[in-house]
């Protein structure tokens, strides 16, 4: 994923905390807020608790490959944080994409017709 896809300063990240509207589900919490970009872009959030770094990133990952390959179809416009829950270290690919795709469509973030 490109680097302007990501957020990677700590105020981005917590101005979307504190301004943007929260969904959640098992695996993860999901918060997003309109950027004024022309592009949608996504931070991932998981604590140490969920394990060693090997387990982390192979987690952000996935989540950062599951995004990537489903942004033709997300609104274009909009910051969105992925709060990673202890229950995530055991999801598959498949799993993770399929409970992103919900939450972006509880968001009213989802444009395409994908069912996962």
């Amino acid at each position: 994923m490109k680097k302007c896809f990501r957020l990677t300063k700590n105020f981005e990240f917590m101005r979307v905390y504190k301004t943007g509207k929260r969904v959640g589900c098992p695996l993860f919490s999901m918060y997003a807020r309109e950027n004024n970009l022309e592009y949608s872009r996504l931070g991932v959030s998981i604590s140490k608790k969920i394990g060693k770094s090997v387990v982390r990133n192979k987690i952000k990952r996935r989540i950062k490959e599951a995004f990537r390959t489903s942004l033709e179809n997300i609104k274009k416009g909009y910051d969105i944080v992925i709060s990673v829950k202890k229950e995530a270290r055991n999801a598959d690919y498949h799993e993770i994409k399929g409970q992103l795709i919900y939450l972006l469509k509880k968001l009213d973030l989802w444009t395409g017709n994908e069912n996962v």
